[in-house]
């Protein structure tokens, strides 16, 4: 990942709103709330509860919540439970994901 990167790192916990621009976004760690960026990328090890809306969005950990995506790609690690909304998507063998899945608008 980019120098410029937000990382929440593995065993810290973030609650709240986070506007990020351009800088892509790395949680290993927790997040809990809304989540506004160009890119996210949710670790084997990173748990978010809440709101995603990105260009570019891979899960790789656990997800709950709502998610608003141009492409979404969901590694073979990632446990998702939520409402999915993307106009790309790649679901590797191995992921568990239940919830709804639909078109970006």
């Amino acid at each position: 990942m980019m120098s410029n990167a937000t990382t929440i790192i593995e065993g810290m916990i973030m609650e709240g709103k986070l506007d990020a621009g351009e800088a892509p976004v790395l949680i290993a760690g927790h997040f809990t709330g809304e989540l506004n960026a160009n890119e996210v990328i949710v670790d084997p090890s990173g748990v978010f509860n809440g709101e995603i809306n990105a260009q570019r969005v891979e899960l790789s950990g656990n997800f709950n919540g709502k998610l608003i995506t141009e492409a979404l790609a969901v590694g073979a690690t990632a446990v998702i439970d939520g409402d999915l909304k993307s106009n790309s998507l790649t679901i590797e063998l191995g992921a568990e994901v239940s919830g709804t899945i639909g078109r970006k608008s």
